[in-house]
């Protein structure tokens, strides 16, 4: 005979708390045996008793359930606080997407678009024939103006300019103190002196002007490296490259957790967050993550996660150690002052110190 269960329910309830009464109390008598319900739930909302029989299956499914529906809903929300804390800026790109891409990697590398002055690049200027006493020769440093100094001849703003550009400014800011025969800006015929055509003054002859030292654009490489910081861009360079030149990884390095961030450019949709196999460049000759870089790059080290954790566990223990520290070295002082107490009052205090004999019957075999 099934072992049954009495539910004394409300008039007035529609028998849904009676039944998840019953429900509990079965489960935690242990109900193992099947039953059915013997009383209608309509009679139950009469007033009447209700008696039932719950198995252990249901509770258990019902507990499941319960478990999850909380499983889900913690999904949910570490789902909702992961996506607010990375943010929708940042695109991983998979590792087998990129060979099919056309990202600049090792062996399909291109070419820079023109370059543009800004501080503190050096700019070398040179006119063939300036005034006398006054020429124009040498580099100029790009203030953090923007401006370089021709010395006699002013100053002249070139950052955000590509060279040709910078060229043609120099060239106009010349024409107050220059003739355009001397800044080379027309042909003339030698024979007669006429004017045969002008030229532009981007292709003077007269003046010459380029870049000596490219110190404005520059990559980085941060993390777990022996030299970290930021270095220059030359157009060749790749992720290999940028490792040897940092130095190589320390011991603490995560080979395996490396990445390149590139920075989204002015107008485009959102950065790049570029995986880096370092295995595969280095023991498999694999070109497809090594990447060629651009200026803004970031190559990123990241610690392994072990070193990370032992140091976040020294991070956390270090004030309590302070503190012991502190309770043991006052304890030391305290018994060490104690001790030089005791020593000085029993040698030259003025008290006595008196030694009692033990009788006979303390003694060992005394009767």
């Amino acid at each position: 005979m099934p072992i049954l269960a009495t539910v004394k329910t409300d008039p007035s309830d529609d028998g849904s708390d009676a039944e998840s009464y019953r429900v509990g109390m079965n489960c935690r008598n242990g109900i193992r045996r099947a039953g059915r319900v013997v009383k209608d739930y309509g009679d139950r909302s009469m007033g009447e008793t209700g008696i039932s029989a719950e198995p252990v299956s249901e509770c258990r499914e019902e507990r499941c359930m319960e478990r999850t529906g909380k499983i889900r809903r913690a999904g949910w929300l570490m789902t909702l606080v992961a996506a607010a804390s990375c943010g929708c800026q940042t695109v991983r790109t998979p590792e087998e997407k990129i060979a099919n891409s056309n990202i600049p990697t090792e062996f399909k590398k291109v070419a820079m678009p023109d370059y543009v002055v800004e501080p503190p690049d050096l700019v070398l200027v040179e006119v063939l024939e300036a005034l006398p006493g006054r020429p124009i020769s040498g580099e100029r440093l790009v203030r953090p103006d923007g401006k370089i100094t021709l010395g006699f001849y002013g100053e002249v703003f070139v950052a955000g300019l590509t060279i040709p550009e910078v060229k043609e400014k120099i060239v106009l800011h010349l024409r107050k103190y220059l003739t355009d025969s001397v800044l080379g800006l027309y042909e003339e015929d030698l024979d007669t002196g006429k004017i045969l055509n002008k030229i532009d003054p981007k292709d003077s002859d007269r003046v010459f002007v380029d870049v000596t030292a490219y110190n404005s654009k520059n990559y980085y490489v941060l993390g777990d490296v022996a030299a970290p910081g930021k270095l220059p861009v030359t157009g060749n360079e790749t992720v290999l490259d940028a490792l040897q030149y940092a130095g190589g990884l320390l011991p603490t390095a995560a080979p395996q957790n490396i990445r390149l961030v590139r920075p989204a450019p002015p107008g485009a949709c959102c950065e790049q967050l570029l995986p880096v196999n370092l295995a595969a460049i280095t023991s498999g000759g694999d070109p497809t993550t090594n990447y060629q870089l651009m200026p803004g790059d970031r190559v990123v080290v990241y610690r392994d996660p072990i070193v990370r954790g032992t140091i976040f566990l020294d991070r956390l223990v270090a004030p309590f150690q302070s503190v012991l520290q502190s309770i043991l070295q006052t304890s030391f002082t305290i018994r060490a002052i104690d001790f030089a107490r005791m020593g000085s009052a029993g040698i030259g205090g003025t008290g006595t110190t008196t030694r009692t004999q033990p009788t006979l019957l303390s003694q060992p075999g005394a009767r």
